[in-house]
């Protein structure tokens, strides 16, 4: 969105647009219906979250993605059956919808936000969040930002039920892609605004915003305080400054490496009556299969799945 095409833009623009979200029934993805628990011996207080950058730009995208998706049923095969699973993607691409739509793993044991880009502002910097068909999701809307590069927070609620408590507590879960590079005036600051503004909505008592965060400027790193939220690194003993928590620039080029230097892009927040514990960085080297690197070669691409580390932490809603 340029400059003038943002000053045109209506209020109206900027408010939660609801969306359907998705399960595969008989043979196609079909909307899903609000209902309880399909396990009522799921009553768990906790969820794996996986949040990963996919990196829209890079050449060789279906290869890359194919591999991504055999690298995350590694890792979902490694959480406990009791533990839900929740997956938040960012920067995709239409067809990446299509590679995640026909993976019988993620057909049997998921739930999709998205079944095509309609609800993206950009073919380039889609979203899209892929919930354990176990859990109960009492809606999926997004709310865009003001971005000159289309971006929004896509928002999912989840309704997380304890053995001792019959009233759920709604877990909103914010899947996100920042504003990338400087801008002037910055926009960075005003999009987590909004997003913990709904994280912290009334009816709302756990909120969760992860993704690319796309922190790359000193005012990053406090934006999390302004807003009232948590950082699982930081909470958890980790330093800005310290490589053991960047989860960008190892798999770049070795020009925009040097350029830009290695960063902690990839962030999970959160607030109210929730924690993220356990955190992690996944998809360290993680590379497209090892026959078809030489095609990946040839186009001057690295072998990478993406440029970006993942994460995975696990989320307990407390009483």
């Amino acid at each position: 969105m340029d400059e003038e095409t943002e000053g045109r833009t209506s209020e109206s623009h900027y408010e939660p647009k609801k969306q359907d979200h998705y399960g595969y029934v008989d043979g196609s993805w079909q909307a899903a219906r609000r209902s309880p628990p399909q396990d009522t011996d799921l009553r768990a207080s906790t969820i794996r979250l996986i949040t990963w950058n996919i990196d829209a730009q890079a050449q060789g995208g279906p290869l890359r993605m194919a591999s991504a998706l055999k690298y995350l049923e590694q890792v979902v095969c490694s959480i406990p059956e009791t533990s839900p699973t929740v997956i938040l993607l960012q920067e995709m691409v239409p067809n990446d919808l299509k590679m995640i739509q026909a993976t019988e793993w993620i057909r049997q044991r998921f739930m999709i936000t998205d079944v095509d880009p309609s609800n993206w502002q950009s073919p380039y910097y889609g979203t899209t969040t892929i919930l354990d068909k176990r859990l109960n999701i009492n809606k999926v809307f997004r709310v865009p930002y003001v971005s000159r590069m289309r971006r929004d927070g896509l928002f999912s609620d989840i309704e997380i039920y304890s053995s001792e408590c019959k009233t759920p507590t709604v877990l909103r879960v914010c899947n996100t892609h920042l504003e990338s590079l400087v801008a002037d005036p910055p926009l960075r600051p005003g999009q987590v605004a909004v997003a913990a503004a709904q994280l912290q909505s009334p009816g709302v008592q756990a909120g969760v915003l992860a993704g690319d965060c796309n922190s790359i400027e000193p005012f990053d790193c406090t934006l999390h305080i302004e807003n009232g939220l948590k950082d699982a690194y930081l909470e958890a003993g980790g330093d800005d400054d310290s490589e053991s928590g960047f989860t960008w620039g190892y798999q770049s080029y070795q020009k925009t490496r040097e350029k830009f230097g290695c960063k902690r892009m990839d962030k999970i927040l959160y607030c109210g009556k929730v924690e993220a514990r356990g955190l992690e960085r996944i998809g360290m080297g993680v590379c497209v299969e090892a026959s078809k690197r030489v095609k990946m070669r040839s186009w001057g691409a690295l072998p990478f799945v993406t440029d970006h580390y993942g994460l995975m932490a696990e989320l307990v809603v407390t009483e």
